[in-house]
């Protein structure tokens, strides 16, 4: 169960996270770049987590 809630959430956030960098390549200002860098490293941050999350339910199934 918690490996498919953490699938259910990897699959959007990893789209948010696609977003997020198309925006990055286009004109922002100064603020505008430093806010999308603290999403992005906040975002890389949570996906690292839920990945972590389904490596140990795998881990645990025996998978």
């Amino acid at each position: 169960m918690l490996a498919t809630m953490s699938h259910e959430i990897r699959s959007p956030l990893s789209g948010v996270l696609s977003m997020a960098e198309i925006l990055a390549a286009t004109k922002l200002d100064k603020e505008q770049y430093q806010l999308l860098e603290v999403m992005l490293s906040s975002g890389d941050l949570v996906l690292q987590l839920i990945n972590d999350i389904l490596d140990l339910s795998k881990v645990e199934s025996g998978i």
